[in-house]
C-alpha cells in the first residue's frame, strides 16, 4: 500500500496495490492507521537526520 499526504489540503490518499490490500483497506482501520503512523515516523526520521 501506498500513502500520499497532500500538505496543502491536510489530506491522506492511500491506494492499494493489489486486491488484496483493497479488501484489507475495506475492513481494516488498524492497517491504515499503521500507514499513517509509519508516514509520521519516516517524517520524524527525516528531520533528526537533517538537524544532525
Amino acid at each position: 500500500m501506498r500513502l500520499n499526504f497532500n500538505s496543502k489540503d491536510g489530506v491522506f490518499a492511500i491506494k492499494a496495490e493489489s486486491e488484496e490490500e483493497k479488501a484489507q483497506l475495506k475492513t481494516s482501520a488498524p492497517a491504515i492507521c499503521n500507514l499513517i503512523i509509519d508516514f509520521f515516523d519516516a517524517e520524524v526520521q527525516e528531520m533528526k537526520a537533517t538537524k544532525e
